[in-house]
């Protein structure tokens, strides 16, 4: 008997191998999901994204278009959102009333309020979008929160993230988090932070056992040094206890110009986290990684390169110890400019299997950046 399953195992264990290897998409598929004359669009990442079945809801950030030196974005900086109910074929904008787009977001810090009763994290139409400072339509060094029970279309908030910025490992420290979270039970969620700290950034781990009412710190995820500064995770949940974090890494010594995508693992529900692995090095302008778990258990993590202008990805069939080659999801970026202001992506994975990036690019037919969408088989 135990021949019998190591011979029926092998082959498994060598083509889940040879699967985590390059596998360049052959079947892509490129969308147009949030585009306006005239007007920037980026940073899915900075704005989150969520998925039912292949039902997808993506942020993003839209302005003025003007070219100028940096982002080619001016004026009020609004969060709204696109949604697709065919998994990513077609998509169609909105902007909710009442939702971090007011001025922005300059009253919200004397504009947010207790949460009065505790949220269902299960609910069927669930969705957190959590704000902080320190980009673009975001300005609240504190944190807070919106959430939806259905499914974006209505925000409820701004709620304050607690007390956690009063806890003696967070007191005095500006915060930074993006949207990251993972949802642990009807009370309990998982929520992953950024905060600058002096000489650089770290990422930590808070946690809500009463439906939002309260947060408790849990652990730094990244250690402290003024080496390179940790932001804009993107997590998954492998077990009941291992969790395994990505994220953006910067050199703080300019001179270097040279940053990374990394992963930590944590293997006690969050309570310690220890360095596992690269992803990606990259030499000049870094970009945030977005990472899943595909249903035949192998992890998927895409990125941006600006120093080549393509969106990339890699994957590992080892719990993200090691990656295979590189693949290419799009290339031959163009813009008005000659640097490739583009990706900050966001993953998902629909009901056929197939995946879903979402991310700001711009071409030769559309040069003014957009939220674009990649579909392909993995």
């Amino acid at each position: 008997m135990k021949k019998l399953f190591l011979h029926i195992a092998l082959p498994i264990a060598l083509a889940i191998s040879h699967a985590a290897q390059a596998q360049q998409p052959a079947d892509i598929q490129h969308t147009i999901a949030a585009i306006e004359k005239d007007r920037f669009h980026g940073w899915p990442a900075n704005n989150g994204a969520w998925h039912w079945g292949d039902e997808i809801l993506v942020g993003y950030t839209q302005g003025d278009f003007t070219t100028r030196d940096g982002h080619n974005i001016t004026g009020i900086q609004e969060s709204e959102f696109a949604r697709s109910l065919d998994g990513g074929e077609t998509w169609e904008m909105f902007d909710p009333e009442n939702f971090l787009d007011d001025e922005n977001i300059q009253w919200l810090p004397k504009g947010k309020k207790k949460l009065e009763a505790p949220i269902d994290f299960t609910d069927d139409g669930f969705a957190l979008r959590v704000f902080a400072t320190g980009y673009h339509g975001n300005d609240d060094p504190e944190g807070g929160f919106y959430y939806s029970y259905d499914r974006g279309a209505t925000w409820n908030g701004p709620y304050f993230l607690g007390e956690i910025n009063q806890h003696p490992e967070l007191a005095g420290q500006e915060l930074t988090p993006r949207t990251d979270y993972i949802v642990m039970g009807p009370s309990e969620c998982f929520i992953f932070i950024t905060a600058n700290v002096s000489g650089g950034s770290r990422v930590a781990c808070i946690r809500t056992k009463d439906g939002g009412m309260t947060f408790d710190f849990v652990s730094w995820v990244t250690p402290a040094t003024d080496e390179f500064r940790a932001i804009m995770p993107s997590t998954v949940q492998l077990s009941d206890a291992k969790f395994l974090l990505s994220f953006r890494g910067i050199n703080t010594d300019k001179s270097v110009m040279e940053s990374t995508i990394d992963t930590y693992v944590s293997e006690d529900r969050c309570q310690s986290w220890r360095y596992l692995s690269t992803v990606k090095e990259i030499k000049t302008n870094s970009n945030p990684p977005a990472l899943v778990r595909l249903a035949d258990g192998r992890l998927c993590c895409i990125y941006g390169d600006r120093d080549t202008g393509k969106m990339c990805g890699k994957y590992s069939a080892d719990d993200g110890a090691t990656w295979g080659e590189e693949f290419v999801i799009r290339e031959s970026y163009q813009s008005v400019d000659e640097w490739a202001d583009m990706g900050y992506p966001r993953l998902v994975q629909r009901t056929d299997g197939k995946l879903v990036a979402m991310y700001y690019w711009a071409s030769p037919e559309h040069p003014q950046q957009y939220i674009a969408a990649s579909i392909w088989t993995p």
